[in-house]
């Protein structure tokens, strides 16, 4: 490992975030995320928690500090002024650790965090085709949706023919759809105005949602395509990592 590369570990396990390593280092901070993840950074971290006390070390005298908030903090660790600092010691106020802790992960790219909301999307569409499939026209569902008791018992039953299954999954699929065309629409939008300063990943993708969301609509009927696609972006995403660890 380089020295550079320990030097962030080091900054990186001892609390600084991300973002402030890339600037401090001068360093792509999606190198940074990558590393992290690959070399388990995260992990790490959290099993070592506070460093412990090394016997034989001098006691640390505490500096008396006078009541109230020091001058630039916010509650958190950083420099003064750290406004990273700040808004994770707001965070840590009220939010869990395993809250706060899935926050550090994400990502700060907007290009990454809308990359992330259509992933999520797409499988929500996928998950509802396999939920929602109606067999045929004699797909019919019965569901007792009341019950009641006393002087006299009644039920109170519900029936979803294959049409109204049908009709309601068309509607909501139709809603995601959308939705998701949308989110594709922002995320090229995104790319094209800050082109220069995206990685080859974040422009490789683009084709290949494009190519998904034909398939889900069925405009494609040429599913090999999206897997050449994927084929490329995971080339383009292992030519990445090998250029920022040569």
């Amino acid at each position: 490992m380089s020295d550079v590369k320990e030097q962030i570990k080091n900054d990186y396990l001892s609390g600084v975030s991300p973002k402030k390593l890339s600037e401090k280092y001068d360093t792509s901070l999606n190198t940074i995320k990558s590393w992290i993840k690959r070399y388990g950074w995260s992990k790490l971290k959290k099993e070592r928690g506070a460093p412990s006390k090394v016997e034989g070390a001098p006691s640390v005298v505490p500096v008396k500090r006078k009541r109230g908030g020091q001058p630039g903090n916010k509650n958190a660790t950083g420099p003064p002024g750290n406004k990273h600092a700040e808004k994770f010691g707001f965070f840590s106020k009220h939010l869990p650790e395993e809250t706060l802790s899935i926050i550090r992960e994400m990502p700060e790219d907007p290009l990454d965090v809308l990359w992330d909301q259509i992933q999520i999307a797409y499988a929500a569409i996928i998950r509802a085709q396999k939920i929602m499939y109606v067999r045929d026209q004699e797909d019919a569902t019965t569901t007792k949706i009341a019950e009641s008791s006393g002087d006299t018992f009644s039920e109170k039953w519900e029936v979803q023919q294959a049409w109204d299954k049908q009709a309601n999954f068309l509607a909501a699929q139709a809603r995601a759809q959308k939705t998701l065309e949308g989110m594709i629409n922002r995320y090229e939008d995104l790319l094209h105005k800050n082109w220069d300063l995206a990685t080859e990943e974040q422009k490789a993708r683009i084709n290949q949602i494009k190519a998904r969301k034909e398939a889900i609509t069925g405009e494609n009927e040429n599913h090999d395509a999206i897997d050449r696609l994927d084929s490329i972006l995971k080339e383009v995403r292992n030519n990445a990592i090998k250029q920022e660890t040569e």
